[in-house]
């Protein structure tokens, strides 16, 4: 998980703009990527090359699930009313980012969504978050 700590010094459309640039970061191919995949991204958009593929899963472990890290946003030292409009221009203006796309087939009545290229969000309070100490026995 990535964790973006906001201490209410940014306005609701710097976060969107970060979660853009979350989301363009996990699209990126790394260099020695072969000229196949470098077509397909191209061409095809983000759906047709998959994670395993792409420059950030070489410095992220695996989560066991499909898709990319979610991203929390965790705000701290702010206002209930600056906390529900950056929450609301995200849920606006953030929702190609995040919100799932209809699977591309031809059957009517297909309600499924991929979520295997979103860029999951996730928004605290910071007075929500709880340090717990871990003691370790060898």
């Amino acid at each position: 998980m990535l964790l973006e700590v906001d201490r209410g010094t940014e306005d609701a459309h710097e976060v969107v703009h970060k979660l853009r640039r979350y989301a363009d970061g996990f699209r990126l191919l790394p260099s020695d990527a072969g000229e196949r995949i470098k077509r397909l991204a191209r061409a095809g958009g983000s759906g047709h090359v998959d994670h395993e593929l792409r420059l950030w899963r070489r410095y992220s472990p695996a989560t066991g699930r499909e898709g990319t890290p979610p991203v929390a946003f965790v705000f701290a030292d702010t206002t209930d009313a600056k906390v529900a409009n950056t929450v609301k221009a995200l849920e606006e203006g953030g929702r190609r980012y995040w919100a799932p796309r209809r699977y591309e087939v031809y059957q009517r009545g297909l309600t499924a969504r991929d979520y295997g290229q979103v860029v999951p969000v996730v928004f605290t309070a910071g007075h929500n978050l709880r340090v717990q100490a871990f003691q370790f026995r060898f």
